[in-house]
């Protein structure tokens, strides 16, 4: 009973960690408490997203053990980055994308592909996120 205790304790301590850790991220991209709390309950509620979530706070790199219709964390955080490179592109004004957004935005868009694949798998694969006509030049 008290090694049982012992873990309990040990989990909530883990899940504090990992919640003030989202909040700091949160804060970091201008997101609210409203935002926190909506991904808070999605990785919590999520079977492998915050398993996901954990690791990168862990290692500083993705785990890439959860797949939704095939799509990892880190393929999601792929094809952000394109989309970033597609407003450098164009001379956008891209300094209103950093790592915490683009960070927070994989975790949200992962969630929300475990509710509906359809859409996102769709962009994923017709969505380059280039406007050059020849990307490797």
């Amino acid at each position: 009973m008290e090694n049982k205790q012992k873990e309990n304790e040990e989990l909530h301590r883990a899940l504090v960690t990992l919640k003030i850790w989202a909040a700091q991220l949160c804060k970091e991209a201008g997101k609210d408490g409203d935002y926190l709390e909506k991904l808070w309950q999605g990785l919590c509620e999520s079977e492998g997203m915050l398993r996901e979530f954990a690791y990168y706070h862990d290692t500083q790199t993705f785990l890439c053990e959860k797949k939704v219709a095939g799509y990892t964390i880190a393929d999601i955080m792929v094809w952000q980055v394109d989309h970033f490179k597609a407003y450098l592109d164009r001379g956008e004004d891209c300094l209103r994308y950093d790592s915490a957004k683009l960070f927070l935005s994989a975790f949200e868009v992962m969630l929300k592909m475990e509710q509906n694949p359809g859409p996102y798998v769709e962009k994923l694969t017709q969505e380059s996120g280039t406007d050059r006509p020849n990307p490797q030049c």
